[in-house]
């Protein structure tokens, strides 16, 4: 026997923005997180300008 949830249209417009918000969120946040969790992973910690300079570090 399936539950069933009765929301309000209010109830609903603010699940669908979340979930919008979730998405844009997911979409623009995933490579700067992958990024970042690579660097942190690192033992020698590159400074940020290193770390985004399309140069080499010597």
């Amino acid at each position: 026997m399936p539950l069933q949830l009765t929301l309000s249209e209010e109830s609903k417009e603010r699940v669908v923005k979340l979930l919008d918000y979730s998405k844009t969120i997911a979409h623009y946040g995933f490579i700067p997180f992958v990024l970042y969790l690579g660097w942190s992973a690192t033992p020698s910690k590159p400074s940020l300008l290193n770390l985004l300079s399309p140069f080499p570090s010597a």
